[in-house]
């Protein structure tokens, strides 16, 4: 027993501590919650939860199951001045939950509020219920931490990596475990093939990807023959690079704002956002004789072009870079989303430089140039004056100054170094006016050459 500040109010503020049995009608939200910014009160935090922490999709859980979940106990702490009511220090989500099931009226929306009647009719909504009674905040704190700020040196809690949530989901049918296999396959194999980074896999939202890749007018763009597994219907490095594609447009925000892959899409948006894919030569193109498994990539092979067994158990030969016949292939990824880039790109992928070699030369002319425009202004040092050399040598300066190295850098340096290189923009441009007559082979070459400086740049944008 413990007894709260005031010796006259003794009898009224003697609270049993631990574990008690509480009704839902005595709870109260916390209005300190870190799970957003200090409110005014529950009418408050009932509309930031259900507006950003999908209560309507967890009360609707509670209600399937009858229950909350006995792994989980809530915590609260008494109310000063009012006997028997608590507030909730640990548990907000559930308790904002159930205060709807209870009380739909209590609800933002008129039609959450329909929602939840809808819900709350058909089942036995638990109440009373298990909570945990702490004297004050103070004393709740250490056992929240605990909870919530992660490993903590091994004392906190330890979430499932990728691996371990795919194993423990097993033949269940519900989308947050066996629907989300598809989708950690997709993302193990991209952190395995070097092309998502651990802190880029840290911002995407299983969910989000599982709802794209469950589409099944996105799986048959996109290259994929499974709902459940890697299947692959076209070439493998085609596939990974309109995968990678698709979650990094859930990570990196448009220049409009919002994502190009979102949770608030619907089926129709979704298989629009894979024809965009198909437009933008993104999604792939060469398809194999029939669907096949693809095999585990092995970790740090970013760059390599990971190839599927073609029947009969001979395995297809990985592109060589030499035979292809247009500047880049779709690994060349675009991101920013400048409308000349993306047009440039697209016609690098398309234009067969056999066929239109001396356009090939100014295509690519005009993609390295662009690139570096668009570099060259959002570092802040581009001005409409610039000579070839001048814009060369100020994105060579700027991805020095960003701690460049490498190839990346000593490709640009040359070029910045000498107008005579030969896939300087002087001398691209030299064999633009008639100075030279470029072949394909010639441009494969300049455009290889090329290519780990405009990456950079690209990732820079």
């Amino acid at each position: 027993m413990v007894t709260t500040q005031g010796s006259s109010r003794k009898k009224e503020s003697a609270i049993i501590l631990g574990d008690q049995v509480v009704s839902i009608n005595r709870l109260h939200l916390d209005p300190q919650n870190p799970r957003h910014d200090p409110l005014a009160g529950d009418a408050e935090v009932i509309a930031q939860l259900c507006n950003a922490e999908m209560v309507a999709e967890l009360a609707q859980d509670i209600a399937r199951r009858g229950a909350l979940s006995p792994l989980d106990i809530m915590g609260v702490i008494p109310v000063v001045g009012h006997p028997g009511h608590f507030v909730t220090v640990e548990g907000n989500r559930r308790t904002c939950a159930l205060i709807l099931l209870s009380d739909p009226s209590r609800a933002p929306t008129t039609a959450l509020q329909a929602q939840m009647r809808k819900i709350s009719s058909s089942t036995k909504v638990p109440n009373p219920i298990k909570v945990h009674v702490f004297p004050d905040r103070a004393a709740a704190k250490q056992w929240i931490d605990l909870r919530h700020l992660g490993l903590q040196g091994g004392i906190g809690t330890r979430e499932w990596d990728a691996d371990q949530k795919t194993r423990a989901s097993g033949d269940s049918t519900r989308t947050s475990s066996r629907a989300n296999t598809l989708a950690l396959a997709v993302l193990d194999r991209l952190s395995l093939l070097g092309k998502l980074t651990a802190a880029q896999r840290e911002q995407v939202s299983l969910t989000t990807i599982t709802r794209y890749l469950g589409t099944p007018g996105v799986r048959a763009i996109i290259g994929l023959g499974s709902a459940n597994e890697l299947i692959y219907t076209h070439d493998a490095a085609e596939v990974d690079e309109a995968l990678l594609r698709l979650v990094l447009d859930s990570i990196v925000s448009q220049a409009s704002g919002g994502f190009a892959v979102n949770s608030r899409s619907g089926s129709a948006d979704r298989v629009g956002y894979a024809n965009t894919l198909k437009k933008e030569g993104i999604a792939p193109t060469t398809p194999l004789p029939s669907p096949s498994a693809v095999p585990a990539p092995v970790a740090g092979a970013a760059s390599a072009s990971i190839p599927l067994p073609t029947p009969g158990g001979q395995k297809r030969s990985a592109r060589n870079p030499a035979n292809l016949r247009t500047l880049f292939d779709s690994s060349f990824l675009v991101k920013h989303r400048d409308p000349v880039l993306l047009r440039l790109r697209k016609e690098c992928l398309e234009l067969q430089l056999e066929d239109f070699p001396f356009s090939g030369n100014y295509l690519l002319r005009a993609i390295v140039e662009q690139i570096m425009v668009l570099f060259a202004k959002k570092r802040g040092k581009y001005n409409s004056n610039m000579t070839d050399d001048a814009l060369t040598q100020t994105c060579a300066a700027e991805l020095k100054a960003m701690g460049t190295s490498g190839k990346a850098l000593g490709v640009i340096n040359k070029a910045a170094g000498s107008a005579a290189t030969p896939y300087s923009l002087h001398s691209l441009g030299h064999a633009v006016h008639g100075g030279s007559i470029p072949t394909r082979q010639s441009l494969r070459a300049h455009a290889d050459t090329w290519l780990p400086s405009l990456r950079v740049m690209l990732d820079a944008l």
